[in-house]
Formats: structure tokens, C-alpha cells, sequence
């Protein structure tokens, strides 16, 4: 921690030996029945102070204090910020009050209605046998309803003991709560099996009913909590059957695949030999490779080459490197086993990206796929000198407007990792004023050299699990029981700190090397120019809000008339793959290709409008004015009511989130567009 936190303004030496004082002050001092009241009524103040110190030691004070007005006063810290040590002081503070704090909870004293933040933090601190006391209690005077109301499924799986844990089970496995709350019930067991390794007590087998459920999202959490039980008995047979039916949604496949992972076992390898073989599609053959190399690497390895050589997608490509070269040892195994020629060169170049992506550094696969494709393995030696070069002439020859295109290029994945304006990934560094705080050199060494100099805070974390997966990406955040890495793709990858084998800090850029290599001189000239752009004055400032940045887009079809789902837009989460993300330019706009692009559909579809969705969080209760800027057609859509047209529209709204669509004629897209409002906050990511 750095010492600056302990570091306390002149002004708060007061507050703090106030803070210290009271907890000593010996009762003798003051009359017996105002001991209490005299000590917390100031220390209800410190422990909201600004200055942390001054909370922390207000904390420790309220501790010495065994009363159940100690505890309440205690937990309201929370409503400040937080950091490890206070986390750790209210914890320490809890459990020295914690009979006191129980009494008042069980007497109706102390009501956690509005205040399950302070209710978890308090189950989560106190000892198992007290939390089951408490959870016993308040489920006995109020069940679990079909909804899973309040705070409760989730309170059970953070702080309850195998004891309160079998209820939630079984009331789960017959059905007792909606779809919704029986995904909810799942994942709290999930996370006491997973971060606590707690339970439930009796048979776990018949978790594999669920496997079958009409609610995908039950499934998913039904299969995740599966893998962590790893106990199926007869249900074994439906994850190969759910892992080899195309009908199968993508997110229960992928959640099938990773339980047969983490099962494992002689039944787990042959169903993912057989998925993994030329039978199946590409699809199903790519997931199961992935499995199948983390159980037998030896097994997998054939057929890795095999997909090699006959794949030509390089998206796919790259996700069959993804999958298998986080194994350990793969990279070094595949390299032995490419042919010496007759790659595809798109393959080669995405495998070489891979294994060079994340802080990984496979030099020997990359070697044999350039070997393999006839590609170099370094486009050219890049000196300082030859740096310099090329940044000046991006300054006269670079076209920052064809750079931004460039930019936004699904191969080069720049906005998965990257954010302007606050939209796009948040692996890398936020891109928005970029231009106008790095030299232009510097931009094209980060490019070319991206391990020459590595920006603070962005190194990468390598994590080795205990079953020998190797994880690599930035730390997104951490707590007392896991670690989250946001990897080179942008997905958050939540490891237990209990499953952690070894955990070092990387030297390397999450930012592959070689990322130019399948561009031009051209294109590389015009990346360099946009990104030197960026901040300064003009189209290429993104640093002012109130324009939107992140778009869905889809389509409304004949069908979705006829099946009574004509209002499907204001519905569907964006989180559907009907939805199609897009990242506005610089400025705001999108341009006629990019729609097009994203509301792309087979030529019989029978398209009655193109939908552009985006979100507003409103933080005040009234008007709401908006700026269309496009050619006449596109119409605007609040919450499922039209509000207006192209120029500018008004709608009356309540403070929160909502759904703006922009309805588009398909025949008429116009050929740019922005929308803009000064009275909302436009949602980014």
C-alpha cells in the first residue's frame, strides 16, 4: 500500500487523537448510563471523516464498545469508500461486536432493509457457526419465496454452511423458484463451492437434472456449478450430448465443454476425442480441442495440426490458439508437430499474433508458423533511428481518417483492448488524449516495440492454477478471495486465490508484437497518423461527452411480425446475439458503411427496418433533449415510444437507465449519423 494513505492532514491530528481517546476513556469520567452514548455520538461522525486514517481509527475506537449501537455505527464506513486495511478493520471491528450486533438483528432492533450491503459484509465477517445461527433464524420466520425476494440466495451462498445450503439446493432442484431465481440460487451455491469450499451436505448428483432446463441461463449456471462439484453419477452422458447438438445455445455448449474440462477422467477424454474429430463442425471441433489439450495434451496436438491446415478464417484461427496455447507446454508441443510448409498464411499470422499476445511469449511456435506459411518472423529490425523515420513521414503522408478505418479493423482487435472517449476495451491504456501527451515516435515504437516500454499499471499478471492452466492478462481487480485478469481479448477471467498455484508479475505487454505484420506501409503510415491525432482540436477529440459511442444493431423481419414480437428491440437484452456491437468513430459518427456492415443479413430476409440501439442514464427526473444528425428517415424511440425524428426531439424521463432506438428505414440508410444530448449520460461499455 502506498505510505501516502497513512499520510494525515494537519487539520485531522485532532480527529484523530479524538478517535483514540474515546475508545480508552475510562468510564469513571462520566456518569455509567452515558459511558455509551458519549463515546459513539462523536465517533458516529469520524467514522464517515474524508480522511481514511481517521475512519480506520474511529473503527478500532467503536470496537472497544460492546453494544449493538457500536456495530451499527461501525458499518455505515461502508457507505464511504473503501480500501484493503478498513475492509480488513471493520472486519476485525464486526467480530468483536458481533453478539451485541446478532441480538439486535434477531430482536428486530437492527433491520437490514436497505442495508444488505452492510447485512452481507457483517455474515461474511462474523464466525460460520454465528452466520448459520443468523441465516437459521431468518429463514424460519421468512422462506425463500418462488422470486428468491431480498437478499437471501445470495447471502446464503457468501456466508452459509452446508446446513443452510442443502435447503437452497433442494428448493432449487424441485422447482421452487422462477427461472430467474433458480439461475441466482445456482451461483450462489457456485460460489461457496468455489471461493469458500463449502457444499452443500448430502447427494450432489442431481444437479445434472437441471442440464435439461428450458431457461439457458439455468443451464449455464446448473453446468458451472456441476464442474465445481464434479459429481454427475448417471448424468454424465448429457454434456457430450449438449456439447455435440447444434440447436444448443452457444453459451451451454461452451459451459459443457468446460465441465467435461474440469471433470476429466477416462469418460471426459473420450467424449472430447470423439468431439474433437472429423465428424463434427468446425465449431464444435474448435471448443473441444481446447478441452481436450488441458486434459491430454498429447491427444490434442494431432488434431490442432490438422484444424491448422485446413482452416482459412482467421477469426477462427485465433480462437483455436486461444484455446489451446494457455495450456502449459503447448505452444512448444504444436511448434514440434507443424508442418514445414502449407499453412495458411491467415492462420500462421493469427497463431503468431496469439502466441504473442497477453505477455505470452511462445518464440518456438512462432517460428514454425512463419517457417510454416513462408512468412517472416519479424516484418523488419526496427531502430531508433528508422522509428523516428517513420512517425515523420505518418506526420506528412498519413491519412488519419483512413487510420481511424484501420483502427477499427476486427483483425487488429485495437477496440477490444482500448477505450476513446471512454468507449471500447480496458485491457490497454484509454486512447483519448493520446496524441496530444505522446510524441509521435513513442506511439509508433508502442506499435512496433510494444515491450520497449511498458506503461505503468499495465504490465501483465501470469497466474498458474493447480491443474496446470496458465492465465495471463491485466489484474481488473482483487479481494480477499480472488483474482479477476482482464485478458488480451477483454473478457474478465475470475480466479479462486485458493486454486492459484503461482502468481508473477509479467515483463511483457499485454499488446502482441508483430501486430503490423499483415499491414502495409500504407495502412501503418495512416494508424500512425490517426492515433497522433487523437486529443487534439477537431474530429479526432473525443474528450467532450454527450454524443453516443457504443451502438447494437438489428434487424426487425417479417417474422417477428408474424409471431406477435414486433416490440422485440425494447425487450431483448444487448447481451443477445441477435445484437450486433459498434463503436461510433471519434467524433460520434456513424457512417453508412459501418450500418450496413453491422445490419448485414442473407439476401432473402425480408427486413421491414433497421434498429441502432444505445443507452442513456439519466441522473435527474425530467426533459430530456436529443440531436439526430443524419438525412431524413431514421425516426427516434424511447422505452418503446417515438419521441421524435431527425433534428431535435424531447422526452420527459425518470432518473435511471433507458433504451434509446433509432428505427431505419433499410432502403434509406442514411450515409452518416450522430445523436447527441446534453442532458444524459451516454453508456459506453
Amino acid at each position: 500500500m502506498s505510505s501516502s494513505w497513512y499520510t494525515v492532514p494537519r487539520g485531522w491530528v485532532v480527529s484523530l487523537t479524538l478517535a483514540s481517546s474515546l475508545a480508552c476513556l475510562p468510564s469513571t469520567l462520566l456518569g455509567a448510563d452515558d459511558t455509551r452514548a458519549d463515546r459513539l455520538v462523536p465517533l458516529a461522525r469520524l467514522v464517515q471523516d474524508p480522511t481514511p486514517r481517521v475512519r480506520l481509527e474511529a473503527l478500532r475506537a467503536l470496537a472497544k464498545i460492546p453494544s449493538a449501537q457500536a456495530a451499527e455505527i461501525a458499518l455505515t464506513v461502508l457507505n464511504q469508500p473503501m480500501d484493503p486495511t478498513l475492509d480488513y478493520a471493520l472486519w476485525l471491528t464486526i467480530n468483536d461486536l458481533a453478539e451485541p450486533w446478532i441480538a439486535a438483528l434477531e430482536s428486530g432492533a437492527w433491520s437490514p432493509t436497505g442495508r444488505e450491503k452492510q447485512l452481507e459484509f457483517a455474515l461474511k465477517a462474523i464466525k460460520p457457526d454465528q452466520a448459520s445461527r443468523v441465516l437459521a433464524k431468518a429463514l424460519a420466520k421468512q422462506p425463500l419465496t418462488r422470486e428468491g425476494q431480498g437478499p437471501w440466495i445470495e447471502l446464503i451462498g457468501s456466508a452459509g454452511t452446508p446446513a443452510e445450503l442443502r435447503p437452497l439446493l433442494d428448493q432449487t432442484l424441485k422447482g421452487g423458484f422462477d427461472d430467474a431465481a433458480t439461475a441466482r440460487a445456482l451461483r450462489a451455491l457456485g460460489e461457496a463451492s468455489r471461493l469458500r469450499r463449502v457444499q452443500p451436505g448430502g447427494a450432489l448428483t442431481e444437479i445434472g437434472t437441471l442440464f435439461s432446463h428450458n431457461a439457458p441461463a439455468v443451464q449455464v449456471e446448473a453446468l458451472k456449478l456441476a464442474a465445481q462439484w464434479k459429481q454427475l453419477g448417471s448424468h454424465f452422458p448429457k454434456l457430450g450430448q449438449l456439447a455435440a447438438n447444434a440447436e444448443t445455445p452457444a453459451a451451454v455448449r461452451t459451459e459443457a465443454f468446460n465441465t467435461l474440462r474440469a471433470i476429466g477422467g477416462a469418460g471426459a477424454l473420450e467424449s472430447l476425442t470423439t468431439l474433437a474429430g472429423p465428424a463434427n463442425s468446425p465449431t464444435i471441433r474448435l471448443q473441444a480441442v481446447g478441452s481436450l489439450a488441458a486434459l491430454d495434451l498429447g491427444r490434442a496436438v494431432p488434431v490442432v495440426v490438422e484444424l491448422a491446415r485446413s482452416l482459412k478464417d482467421e477469426t477462427a484461427a485465433q480462437d483455436l490458439w486461444r484455446s489451446v496455447l494457455p495450456v502449459k507446454g503447448a505452444g512448444k508441443a504444436i511448434a514440434g508437430a507443424l508442418p514445414a510448409s502449407g499453412l495458411d498464411p491467415a492462420v500462421a499470422r493469427a497463431g503468431m499474433r496469439v502466441a504473442r499476445e497477453g505477455g505470452r511469449s511462445d518464440l518456438d511456435l512462432v517460428a514454425a508458423l512463419a517457417k510454416g506459411a513462408g512468412l517472416a518472423t519479424d516484418a523488419q529490425a526496427f531502430n531508433t533511428q528508422l522509428i523516428k523515420e517513420l512517425a515523420a513521414k505518418a506526420g506528412t503522408a498519413g491519412d488519419p481518417n483512413r487510420g481511424e478505418a484501420v483502427y477499427r479493423r476486427n483483425e487488429l482487435a485495437c477496440t477490444s483492448c482500448h477505450a476513446i472517449g471512454g468507449a471500447g476495451g480496458k485491457v490497454g491504456p484509454d486512447l483519448t488524449s493520446i496524441g496530444a501527451s505522446a510524441p509521435a515516435d513513442y506511439l509508433v515504437e508502442s506499435l512496433i516495440l510494444p515491450n520497449a516500454k511498458i506503461k505503468e499499471g499495465y504490465s501483465s499478471v501470469e497466474i498458474t492454477t493447480k491443474d496446470g492452466s496458465e492465465y495471463i492478462g491485466t489484474l481488473a481487480r482483487e479481494s480477499q478471495q480472488e483474482v479477476v485478469l482482464r485478458n488480451a481479448a477483454g473478457a474478465e477471467q475470475a480466479i479462486a486465490k485458493n486454486d492459484i498455484a503461482k502468481r508473477e508479475q509479467g515483463v511483457n505487454s499485454l499488446m502482441p508484437s508483430g501486430l503490423l505484420e499483415s499491414l502495409n506501409e500504407r495502412d501503418q503510415l495512416d494508424l500512425f497518423a490517426f492515433l497522433s491525432r487523437l486529443g487534439k482540436p477537431g474530429d479526432f477529440d473525443a474528450s467532450k461527452g454527450g454524443v453516443a459511442r457504443r451502438w447494437y444493431f438489428a434487424n426487425l423481419v417479417h417474422t417477428d411480425v408474424q409471431n406477435g414480437n414486433g416490440d422485440w428491440a425494447w425487450k431483448k437484452p444487448l447481451t443477445d446475439p441477435r445484437w450486433k456491437a459498434l463503436y461510433g468513430r471519434v467524433n460520434g459518427q456513424l457512417t453508412r458503411q459501418m450500418m450496413e456492415e453491422a445490419a448485414r443479413a442473407e439476401f432473402w430476409t425480408g427486413k421491414l427496418a433497421v434498429y441502432a440501439v444505445t443507452e442513456i442514464n439519466v441522473t435527474q427526473a425530467g426533459p430530456v433533449h436529443f440531436q439526430l444528425e443524419c438525412a431524413p428517415g431514421p425516426e427516434v424511440w424511447v422505452d418503446g415510444k417515438k419521441v421524435g425524428a431527425v433534428g431535435a426531439s424531447t422526452a420527459d424521463l425518470s432518473a435511471g437507465r433507458h433504451r434509446v432506438v433509432l428505427q431505419i428505414p433499410p432502403q434509406h440508410v442514411p450515409d452518416a449519423l450522430r445523436l447527441t444530448s446534453p442532458d444524459a449520460a451516454f453508456v459506453l461499455n
